[in-house]
């Protein structure tokens, strides 16, 4: 291998002379060991610019990455909104994080930089002209995947016995590299990457937008080349050799579209090394970034690279023994000793100068859990993959770069005093009606999670949306910054400075663009939830919606949401009172609507009987005045001759329970069904469904009812008799068990039994289990089985 990545007359096709005008430093992206070397080469080279590959319109940031008070994990985050369809007809949104850690040799460039007073300016494409240039819509500006992927890689894999291809770059480029002088390591990543090069074809290089990022870069070095007469070029080792020959002669400039800031921008947000992690899917990212970034501080205050790694795996191993021994495994001191001499060993055994990784967690197998990899036994391998992978979130020092909303959102978190530093989940329950502050933080949760942040998400509590578990005081939630979180506030940047502005607006929008009364109660649930009051404009506009809405069923759950709110709005300290007008608008547009329901499709039968006890219940709580109306209606509607007879049982209901004298027209209609055709008097157990679900009462006070209903199912036949028992069933399923009783005891008097038809005698659990053996036998025999 030492071989292999030591020929010159490979590395040799890249020009490298600290003396030249133009010096090429490849890199992986966040490896210690490269910015390790590229601090050593900025030292012997003496830069007078460097150049990296990065977006160039946000050198703006290169400032507040590199500000003192900014803390790593950070990326910056772009978007792009493609509006005028250069991508595709589907004019979608796009966006990309580029992540900074302490050990990526980009921010060690800028950091050099600053340090030296000497300018560091990004030099790559903005991502809008990456994405148009290329057929592949990425998630990270960054991509480290050609030197994973090549048949090189894997062949020397083949010939190492190493497992993957982070542990192969760890023994010979990480731990091996360090050993190495600035030059002989440039060359042995020249002559890796361009042995990896030349698997990629054209047409790939072409697709993913790597033939334009190139030519552009080319063309930005041949300009900086004008004015300067040594240059540092800090690029994926990918790109050296394709830059290389650009330079050999005269590079045309890429074309670049004029955008806005609201189409195209970037913002420095805070970052976390959970998302960094290549076990997480960051393509270009190390796996157990926290460890490398560890190895990074250590390399840069040292004096001797030697003995690095090994004090980070002692260092590993003691807190994965202290972690393991809070959640009750015993991990001696011996132990730890074992687990280290392995590790020793194990490097001694695999020819790698120091143990990496790799040998750490096969140290914790062969010492901690005794190589037994069970469930029960895993956890020190678990925790010393949380520990290796980091837990930290970053910060961002200079405030005026930070887009307002995520200062409010930090702002909120420091007042509600929530953990907003740390990628680890945290609870936090609130008791809504304590105080006014327990309300805030609830409404401060209800914002994040109407913002589609990823923040946070109830777990225990009243669920409004649903009309569920309205009696809960109290809620449960959990949260967890992460990359996502930001991001989305800075997709909402244009839509307020605060959360409470930005929610606003968002449920502005919603309401421009829906045209239905049920949708838009639903954003008023989340107004409530939010403690957001709508704009004049945008109530008028919600009374517009009403007035134009004619779907009886989408008025009805309307109504249903805003009665709701209504009801709840002193407990919530809601004192918005525009849920009552929407409520008088939907109540008086269901009564004109109520009369033509009597024809509705047996499917929507249900929904509509729902809807007539709403505003009957509405009508008695919220407007009394207007009864006569809703009574009216209901008339109409009996009165029709279609009808459908679970909703015509349910509005006689709501007449008795009205007007008790419409029990004899309550009475007339069943009688209409049982002397009418077989057709008919199956749908009496239809209507006897609606009746008892708004007037159950009526069975119990009147017993000509069950007189007719014991009619009904005598006269009938077998097979009419099985097809009415659901809705039969489902009509008595609104009494509860001591009625259900009395009328048992009703109906036995009318056939002259002295027993309660109701009682029933339990069976012998002998039998059950003697019946459950003959299933279980039966089932073998189908199955073929043998006993």
């Amino acid at each position: 291998m030492e071989q292999i990545l030591s020929q010159q007359n490979i590395a040799e096709k890249i020009a490298l002379n600290f003396q030249n005008q133009v010096v090429f430093f490849p890199v992986r992206h966040h490896s210690p060991v490269c910015s390790y070397q590229l601090r050593k080469t900025i030292e012997a080279y003496q830069p007078e610019i460097i150049l990296i590959e990065g977006p160039e319109n946000a050198n703006d940031l290169i400032s507040v990455l590199t500000d003192e008070k900014t803390v790593l994990p950070c990326a910056i985050y772009y978007f792009y909104k493609d509006k005028k369809k250069y991508i595709s007809e589907d004019a979608e949104d796009y966006h990309c994080y580029y992540p900074f850690l302490n050990a990526s040799p980009e921010f060690t460039a800028m950091k050099e930089a600053k340090k030296l007073n000497i300018p560091a300016k990004f030099m790559d494409l903005p991502y809008s002209e990456i994405l148009i240039n290329s057929q592949k819509h990425q998630q990270n500006y960054a991509d480290d995947s050609y030197l994973v992927k090549s048949r090189f890689y894997q062949k020397l894999c083949e010939k190492t016995n190493l497992r993957n291809f982070d542990e192969f770059w760890e023994k010979y480029f990480e731990i091996a590299g360090l050993r190495l002088s600035p030059e002989d390591f440039i060359r042995q990543m020249y002559t890796y990457c361009i042995l990896t090069r030349q698997d990629a074809t054209k047409e790939e290089l072409d697709s993913d937008g790597c033939t334009a990022r190139e030519q552009h870069m080319a063309f930005r070095i041949q300009e900086t080349m004008q004015n300067y007469q040594k240059i540092l070029v800090v690029t994926g080792g990918f790109h050296s050799w394709g830059l290389s020959e650009l330079l050999k002669s005269k590079v045309k400039p890429v074309k670049l579209h004029k955008f806005t800031e609201d189409i195209q921008n970037c913002y420095p947000i805070a970052y976390s090394y959970q998302a960094s992690d290549a076990l997480r899917g960051y393509a270009s990212g190390m796996m157990h970034p926290y460890f490398y970034d560890k190895i990074s501080e250590a390399l840069e205050t040292a004096d001797t690279p030697e003995g690095i790694y090994h004090q980070q795996a002692l260092d590993f191993l003691t807190k994965t023994a202290k972690e393991s021994a809070k959640k009750d495994i015993a991990v001696s001191i011996s132990d730890i000793t074992s687990a280290y001499s392995l590790t020793e060993g194990l490097s001694a055994l695999r020819n790698s100068p120091e143990p990496g990784i790799f040998e750490i967690f096969d140290g914790v197998t062969g010492a901690f859990i005794k190589g037994e990899k069970t469930t029960a036994s895993s956890l020190p391998l678990e925790i010393l993959s949380k520990l290796a992978t980091g837990e930290a979130v970053g910060h961002i020092g200079d405030k005026n770069h930070v887009p307002p909303l995520i200062s409010d959102f930090e702002s909120q978190c420091k007042k509600f005093r929530l953990k907003a530093n740390t990628a680890v989940p945290q609870d936090s329950e609130i008791s809504l009606f304590t105080s006014g502050k327990e309300l805030e933080k609830s409404r401060f949760f209800h914002r994040m999670d109407f913002l589609q942040t990823e923040f946070c998400k109830m777990t225990k509590g009243p669920d409004l949306h649903a009309n569920k578990d309205r009696s809960r005081v109290r809620e449960l939630w959990r949260y967890c910054r992460n990359p996502q979180t930001d991001a989305s506030l800075v997709d909402h940047t244009t839509d307020g400075s605060t959360l409470e502005e930005a929610c606003k607006t968002v449920a502005s929008k919603l309401i421009h663009q829906e045209h239905r009364c049920e949708i838009t109660a639903q954003v008023s649930v989340d107004c409530f939830l939010m403690g957001i009051t709508l704009s004049d404009a945008d109530t008028f506009l919600m009374e517009q919606i009403l007035a134009n809405d004619g779907d009886f069923f989408s008025l009805g759950n309307g109504l249903y949401y805003f009665d709701m709110l209504h009801a709840l709005r002193i407990l919530y300290d809601f004192t918005d009172t525009a849920n009552l007008k929407y409520m008088e608008q939907c109540f008086t547009k269901l009564i004109a609507l109520l009369p033509s329901m009597g024809a509705v499709q047996p499917e929507q039968a249900q929904e509509c009987i729902k809807i007539c006890k709403l505003l009957y219940n509405v009508s008695g709580r919220v407007f009394p005045e207007r009864q006569n109306e809703f009574k009216s209606a209901l008339l109409t509607l009996a009165e029709r001759d279609q009808k459908e007879p679970s909703v015509y049982g349910a509005v006689m209901g709501l007449l008795y329970a009205l007007d008790g004298n419409y029990l004899q027209s309550a009475e007339n209609a069943m009688q209409g069904y049982l002397t009418g055709s077989p057709a008919m008097k199956k749908q009496g157990a239809s209507y006897l469904k609606g009746l008892f679900e708004t007037a159950r009462d009526i069975a119990l006070m009147d017993k000509n009812f069950l007189a007719m209903t014991d009619s009904l199912l005598s006269d009938m036949e077998y097979d009419d008799f099985m097809e009415i028992l659901p809705s039969l069933r489902l009509a008595y399923s609104y009494f509860t068990p001591f009625e259900i009783q009395e009328i048992a005891g009703e109906v036995s008097e009318f056939h002259g039994l002295k027993e309660d038809l109701s009682a029933q005698t339990g069976l012998d659990e002998a039998l059950i289990a003697f019946g459950a053996e003959l299933d279980a036998e039966i089932f073998r025999i189908i199955r073929g089985e043998t006993a």
